[in-house]
């Protein structure tokens, strides 16, 4: 199982303002974003641990996951929550060919 983060957080969706002053860092200094970078990594690398032990998304984005067999085949629970919506569902077969299914054959339902 992989699940990869297709889209990042926007940098203005991070509360950088918040964090600088949560940290109570110096203002007032020519280089006042010298360290903005820096806190963007923190911020990211926190958002990202937080998700992953709790299995829930805090910031909107799009993932793809990738199987290599159902658990069940009734339905498959989804690694993170909440869901919005499910873009498209593609089954591989061993020749790397997706066949795309029909969004008719399948359902989200709400947890």
């Amino acid at each position: 199982m992989m699940l990869i983060e297709e889209t990042a957080v926007p940098l203005a969706a991070l509360p950088l303002a918040e964090f600088k002053a949560h940290l109570r860092l110096g203002t007032g200094f020519a280089d006042d974003d010298i360290q903005d970078p820096v806190l963007e990594s923190f911020l990211r690398a926190s958002l990202a641990a937080i998700e992953g032990r709790t299995g829930k998304v805090l910031l909107e984005r799009e993932f793809s996951w990738a199987l290599h067999q159902w658990r069940d085949a009734t339905g498959q629970a989804l690694p993170v929550a909440p869901v919005r919506a499910l873009l498209s569902l593609g089954l591989r077969n061993r020749a790397d060919e997706v066949e795309v299914i029909d969004p008719a054959h399948y359902r989200l339902e709400q947890d």
